[in-house]
Parts: structure tokens; C-alpha cells; sequence
């Protein structure tokens, strides 16, 4: 049985910049919430880092609980900090361990501590602090360091924490993308293309996109990109203007709208995204049956789709009906129509 390689441990990535078992000392704020005691402090990535320790569940199946390590995560965290001129102002949170020997001075607002391995524990925020360790910059890590915790406690705040913790939605992010100026071409055009498709009357979305959150019954920003950007990389759109590429696929959702069984299907995300992979087939076959790409070709192209009611699509065994299921279905309805002559052999 192959093993999975052991984590890099924080004091192999980041030299100490003190001698082992010296004292720290830095300015700090401290809390108390519920009887819990914490400090919020900024520490110099080589003396904080190296004195970090992740307990991973993967390697310590009895006191572990944390995560595997995403080290591409981590890298892409230092890439950030280190070419961009963005910030991170999450703390990472630690618990101080016996060996940390933390004390606090009310009067100067000093946090003190001893540095040693494994003086404390990460319960929050591991990609971030690796991501700290990867950067090629000394950046102080902002951290929140909890005093006083047992292990039964340290674990019930993890899981509080990744609990109680919601993230911005996917579709809220994409939404406003473009008011930071970070879209590039591909996202812009497929911006445009959801808010064109989901606000135009002729457009079987119409009113059944959802731009800032998941709606039951609209399909999401997310969705659509996942969907619609293989179309935009397909020979035939590359070909063609912003313009054209919108028109193309908006006549492809008339043509599925009106040749459909069931053409409430189409705003459902798995099958918008089968209706999507199959499109350079549809493509392929009406040039090869009637030498374009217009709104009557694809309809004939299509109609073989009326034969059969999607919506009774079996998922096959899995909890949730999914592309893999649906697109072997919509490609053996389009090849059955397909018609050799025999001057082609």
C-alpha cells in the first residue's frame, strides 16, 4: 500500500530568526468572550511560523482534526501576496500550547511567549499560514491566539468555527467581479452573454437567470460559466464576433425550447450543462446537413430531442441527476438521425 507523503512541517519551510527556547514578545489586544481568553497580535512569519503545528487527522487518526493540506492552495496564497498588491486581513487562529509559556502584561499590552516546536496549534486558517510560510516576503501574520484551551475545547472551536462560518456565495463573487476590474476577456463575455440571455424577451431565459445567489428554478452565474465557457473555446465560436457567438447560442436555446418535450429543463443545471456539451455536435451536423448554423437548421437538427421526455431520466444510481447521465442520451438521439451516402464511402 502506497503511503501518503507526511506533511512539511512549518520549521522546514521557515528558518527561526531566534534561538530555540528565547522569548518573544509583541504588542498585543486581549479578549475574553464566554470565559474564553484571546489575543489578537501581528508576528513576523519567521517568528510565529515555525513554531506552528497542524494536527491532521490523515496522519493522527486519534488526536488529528484537521484537513490534508492543499499545498496548491497554499501556493496559490503566496502567489497572491507576493505579485499582487492585495492583502489578507483574516487572523489565523492558534491555540498556545504548555511549551508556548504565554504571558500577558496589562499594563504594557505585551503578549510574551517561548519559541519552541509545536508551541501552538493551528485551528484555523492552516492554508493561510502556509501560504504566509510560502512568500517570499517577510509578512507579519496577523493571528488570534487562544490561551488556556483543552484539547476537547481546541476541537469543539474548530468545529464551531467551520460551522458557524458561512462563505460569500459563488454567484455573489462572479456578480460583482467586475467592479474590481478582475474579469478577463473569457468572464466579461460570459457576463455579458448571462445577463443578455436572462434579461432579453426572445430569450428562453428570460427572467429564469439568478446573477447574485442559487434560486430554485433560475440557473446561477456559476452554473452558466461552467456550462458556457467550453462553447466559447469550440472552433466555430472562436470564429465568430461577441455578437454573432450570442446570437449562435441564444438561437440554440429557441431551437432546444422548441423542440423539447419538456423545455422547463432548460434553466435546470445539469441539464443546461448536457444541453451545452453537445452543442458542437449540433453545430457539426447542421453544417454537414444544411451548410449553416441558422435558427431552422438547428431546429431540424434537434427534433429528434421531442421523441423522448428527459425529465424521466433515470440518475442512475447516484443522489443527483448529472451531465454524465443525460449526454450519452442527447448524443445517441443526434447520431441516430445522421444519414450515409454511399458515394461518402
Amino acid at each position: 500500500m502506497k503511503l501518503k507523503p507526511k506533511r512539511t512541517q512549518p520549521s522546514q519551510l521557515v528558518e527561526s530568526i531566534k534561538d530555540e527556547g528565547t522569548t518573544a514578545s509583541y504588542p498585543a489586544l486581549r479578549m475574553e468572550q464566554n470565559g474564553q481568553k484571546f489575543y489578537f497580535v501581528t508576528i513576523p512569519k519567521a517568528d510565529i511560523f515555525p513554531y506552528c503545528y497542524v494536527a491532521d487527522r490523515s496522519e493522527d487518526p486519534v488526536k488529528g482534526f484537521q484537513r490534508v493540506l492543499d499545498i496548491t492552495r497554499a501556493k496559490d496564497i503566496a502567489r497572491y501576496l507576493d505579485e499582487s498588491l492585495g492583502s489578507i486581513p483574516t487572523n489565523v487562529v492558534l491555540s498556545a500550547q504548555s511549551e508556548a509559556e504565554i504571558q500577558y502584561d496589562g499594563k504594557s499590552k505585551t503578549l510574551k511567549f517561548k519559541r519552541f516546536a509545536k508551541s501552538f496549534l493551528v485551528l484555523d486558517g492552516q492554508h493561510r499560514l502556509y501560504g504566509y510560510g510560502l512568500t517570499k516576503k517577510n509578512h507579519r501574520i496577523p493571528v488570534s491566539i487562544y490561551e488556556g484551551l483543552g484539547k476537547q475545547e481546541e476541537v469543539a472551536l474548530f468545529i464551531d468555527i467551520n460551522t458557524t462560518q458561512r462563505g460569500v456565495p459563488a454567484a455573489l463573487l462572479l456578480d460583482i467581479k467586475q467592479l474590481a476590474q478582475r474579469e478577463n476577456a473569457e468572464e466579461t463575455q460570459l457576463r455579458e452573454m448571462f445577463d443578455a440571455l436572462g434579461t432579453q424577451t426572445d430569450s428562453p431565459l428570460y427572467g429564469l437567470t439568478s446573477a447574485s445567489q442559487s434560486a430554485r428554478g433560475r440557473i446561477a452565474r456559476p452554473s452558466f460559466n461552467k456550462a458556457v465557457q467550453p462553447i466559447l473555446r469550440i472552433q466555430v465560436m472562436e470564429q465568430l464576433s461577441r455578437e454573432k457567438r450570442l446570437e449562435l447560442f441564444k438561437n440554440y436555446l429557441r431551437a432546444l425550447d422548441q423542440t423539447l418535450a419538456d423545455p422547463k429543463l432548460i434553466p435546470i443545471a445539469a441539464y443546461f450543462e448536457s444541453f451545452c456539451a453537445v452543442l458542437e455536435e449540433v453545430l457539426r451536423l447542421s453544417r454537414e446537413k444544411y451548410s449553416n448554423y441558422k435558427f431552422d437548421s438547428l431546429i431540424k437538427v434537434l427534433q429528434p430531442f421531442n421523441n423522448i421526455d428527459l425529465s424521466r431520466v433515470s440518475a442512475g444510481g447516484r443522489a443527483r441527476l448529472s451531465k454524465t447521465t443525460i449526454v450519452p442520451i442527447l448524443k445517441e438521439l443526434l447520431i441516430g438521425q445522421v444519414v450515409v451516402d454511399p458515394n461518402m464511402v
